[in-house]
């Protein structure tokens, strides 16, 4: 049975924040508790030579507020309280679950895995995690949750631009992955996990430093889905239609998997598909004069 292990959070928690060169910054109390970040406005350069789905490109972006974390399981409940609204998984009563010990690659069809039960009836809910990440919603159900509360996905430009803070490195701190700043899958297998990172699935937001402008687990805890799509995944059309983009990798990815716990991958999903290691962030517009 899935279960959060939770080894070394003080120490992680006393890490400082890395510092590639901050800009100005405003932080600001958003609907249903999102503490938003403002970005300014102007040109970044993002991207990386080599990658194929994400070359070096300059985007000129308006400002932005973005929040500075996952949305929460206790966010998405007041949702849902507020709604009613029923999600993929639950329509289709079941989803894919993963528990330490199984082998690389695979997922189990759980029925009764929903955002509620992200592991399925035998597993945490997510009653008792409030300030893990939601799970086990699909696209369509972050964008109906942005809906709700205001704002919309990041596009792909505007999640790399916060998720970056200026550092021009592979991660937010350096060109090195430091497992005392992320939360993926160390172990060398899914077999098991080891204690690296002093959690096995989720943690809760916020458990780790922020990058420069203070955006928390832009680094693996889950995948975050954006608006847009890559150039190369949006032919053909029928295909684009069904995919949603995923950044910043998750705790189930590996050096040996999923290794898209980075600054430069863009991971691709199906946007009714549900997983207990995709999730999202929310941004909120600027309006002018502001």
């Amino acid at each position: 049975m899935p279960s959060v292990r939770i080894i070394a959070a003080a120490l992680l928690l006393a890490l400082p924040p890395f510092s590639p060169g901050a800009a100005p910054t405003q932080v600001e109390d958003g609907p249903n508790g999102h503490r938003l970040i403002t970005i300014p406005p102007g040109a970044h350069q993002l991207g990386r030579e080599g990658s194929g789905v994400n070359p070096p490109h300059v985007a000129r972006l308006r400002a932005y507020r973005i929040a500075d974390a996952e949305t929460t399981n206790e966010q998405f409940a007041a949702f849902v309280r507020a709604t009613g609204y029923v999600t993929d998984a639950e329509r289709r009563g079941q989803a894919k679950t993963f528990r330490e010990g199984m082998a690389d690659w695979i997922w189990k069809e759980t029925p009764g895995a929903t955002w509620k039960l992200p592991f399925g009836p035998e597993g945490p809910k997510a009653a008792d995690l409030p300030r893990h990440p939601v799970t086990q919603i699909s696209g369509e159900d972050a964008i109906a949750y942005c809906k709700w509360v205001g704002g919309r996905l990041p596009t792909l430009d505007e999640w790399e631009t916060a998720a970056r803070a200026g550092a021009k490195t592979l991660y937010p701190w350096g060109e090195e992955y430091d497992p005392k700043r992320a939360n993926i899958w160390n172990g060398k297998t899914h077999h098991a996990e080891t204690p690296d990172d002093g959690y096995t699935y989720t943690s809760p937001v916020r458990s780790f430093p922020a990058n420069a402008w203070g955006l928390y687990d832009v680094i693996g805890n889950v995948f975050e889905y954006c608006a847009d799509l890559p150039v190369v995944y949006r032919e053909p059309h029928d295909q684009a239609a069904r995919l949603i983009s995923g950044r910043g990798g998750s705790w189930w990815c590996s050096a040996n998997t999923c290794h898209f716990y980075n600054l430069v991958d863009i991971g691709r999903m199906d946007r009714r598909g549900s997983l207990p290691n995709q999730g999202f962030r929310v941004v909120f517009e600027v309006k002018r004069g502001r």
